[in-house]
């Protein structure tokens, strides 16, 4: 890892629930847990002022038309990172829309990779929002049958009535086996201010379904390690959207007795010095008392000509809380890409 990537992973202080996000391996049974979802320190959010209470439920396409905003709402999340070119081309038009209290949510595209779910969504206000606010789902997506799941959302105002969203996350199956199609609710029952009390509650209620998009899987099974970590890559997949990496990952229990967590994180480049993650992680779960970490991180697909892909596991090793943490590098794993 260069001195850049080095000094800015120093700088920050992983809290516990970077860990708690990356590791949510039981589904949530209890009514205080089933409160509790993810959030996304770097989303957008609102606060919205609710005046009426009618409610109202209709297929998207009739009102695609009469919403311009809503064209490509992907196209306000590409970054350097991550290339969603082939989001649109290659999800699924869900569209789906519903009003309370004023207060229209709307699904636009969807895509299942195998692994992966990603969403696309936006919210029409009657009233104009603060320019820098933030909102939050009380109740996240739900996948039918899945034991848990970890991801992220993030929603940008584009204008002073409208936001656009989009939530990526991966649900964890028994034994890893991701069927053919997956069921997702979503029941957002309010949007809440995460700086003070104000919130808009609504009922708005979806379910939809998605088949898997089929991809080239490459079996792997590399493993790299240290004394105190055994890392390995299990299989990469490459689909039309998206590069998906599954891997495991075993600690030592003296690892543990240093440290509450270790959390694996990844840089990935190619032999072309196109740079797909940095320092990022993704989803799973864990065993055998944590020292078992069971995962996948995905992103955008491979650029035309590369040979080969490097995939570097590092490890962040924390007390959580910001109360210290330290970071283990481990050789990377060098793949051939097929031509």
């Amino acid at each position: 890892m260069n001195n850049k990537i080095n000094q800015e992973l120093q700088k920050i202080e992983f809290p516990k629930e970077l860990h708690e996000r990356s590791i949510m391996g039981v589904k949530k049974a209890t009514a205080e847990q089933q409160k509790r979802k993810f959030k996304n320190p770097l989303v957008a959010a609102a606060i919205i002022i609710v005046l009426s209470t009618t409610s109202a439920a209709f297929a998207f396409p009739s009102i695609a038309a009469q919403i311009p905003f809503m064209d490509n709402v992907i196209s306000f999340f590409y970054d350097e990172e991550r290339d969603y070119n082939n989001f649109e081309a290659f999800s699924t038009e869900i569209g789906l829309a519903q009003t309370s209290n004023g207060t229209t949510v709307m699904i636009d595209n969807a895509v299942y990779d195998g692994t992966n779910i990603t969403i696309s969504f936006a919210i029409e206000t009657e009233k104009e929002v603060e320019k820098e606010i933030e909102i939050r789902a009380t109740n996240w997506f739900d996948v039918v049958g899945a034991s848990g799941m970890g991801g992220s959302e993030k929603i940008t105002k584009i204008s002073d009535n409208h936001y656009v969203g989009l939530a990526t996350f991966t649900p964890n199956f028994k034994n890893e086996e991701y069927p053919e199609t997956v069921e997702i609710t979503w029941n957002p029952e309010a949007f809440n201010s995460l700086s003070n009390d104000l919130a808009v509650e609504g009922d708005w209620s979806f379910a939809f379904s998605l088949n898997r998009l089929e991809g080239d899987v490459d079996l792997l099974n590399e493993t790299v390690q240290n004394d105190n970590v055994n890392f390995t890559l299990k299989f990469v997949e490459f689909t039309d959207v998206s590069t998906i990496i599954s891997y495991e990952q075993v600690i030592s229990e003296e690892l543990l007795k240093d440290w509450e967590s270790v959390t694996p994180v990844f840089n990935v480049k190619d032999d072309l010095g196109n740079v797909y993650m940095n320092g990022t992680s993704g989803g799973g779960e864990t065993s055998n008392d944590y020292k078992t970490f069971k995962g996948t991180s995905d992103f955008g697909t491979i650029q035309e000509g590369a040979t080969k892909l490097f995939i570097q596991p590092i490890q962040i090793a924390s007390l959580n809380s910001g109360k210290g943490h330290t970071i283990i590098e481990l050789e990377p794993v060098v793949i051939e890409l097929k031509k």
